[in-house]
């Protein structure tokens, strides 16, 4: 058996460690709220309820409309959704300056491969994405990558918290 031949930790700063990491835990808890629902049924842990939501976001994004990111995302202070290597800060700001102007562009994006994971009233769903797009300037892009949605149980539903995407050219 191996001994800690180091100078004893006092107990202050095992407390401080401690408190430290409370401090760590509490600070996870939901984003909108001070206290964490817990769903109450299994029922709710059911993919195609994450696979719905996913796939009403990817129609939001190919018509430019906000509707489903609305609906199905959380807007809280500090939100920032990270898509195609850009930054949004807030859901107003991926709203406007990232879903409503790549419809223009004739976006079509396929999601395939959904992966959806459940841990009480946090969820995740993992997707393969397939982006064609002209920009204005007439280049056409074609990539393919890979999506993670963080989710929320909140107020009796589940809602997007968090985005990630990233994509490479076709070759």
């Amino acid at each position: 058996m191996t001994r800690w031949a180091g100078p004893r930790p006092r107990a202050g700063i095992r407390s401080v460690a401690a408190m430290a990491a409370l401090g760590l835990s509490v600070g996870c808890a939901a984003p909108s709220s001070d206290v964490v629902e817990q769903p109450t049924s299994s029922a709710v842990h059911d993919a195609a309820l994450l696979e719905s939501i996913v796939e009403d976001v990817r129609m939001g994004w190919e018509q430019g409309d906000g509707s489903p990111f609305y609906q199905h995302f959380l807007d809280w202070e500090g939100a920032r959704f990270f898509e195609g290597g850009g930054e949004n800060v807030g859901l107003e700001d991926l709203v406007v300056n990232h879903v409503e102007p790549e419809a223009e562009l004739g976006l079509t994006l396929d999601f395939s491969n959904i992966q959806a994971h459940f841990e009480g009233d946090f969820a995740w769903a993992l997707v393969d994405t397939e982006i064609r797009l002209t920009t204005a300037d007439g280049r056409d892009i074609h990539n393919r990558g890979h999506g993670t949605y963080l989710f929320r149980w909140v107020d009796g539903a589940w809602r997007v918290v968090h985005t990630q995407s990233a994509s490479s050219p076709v070759r």
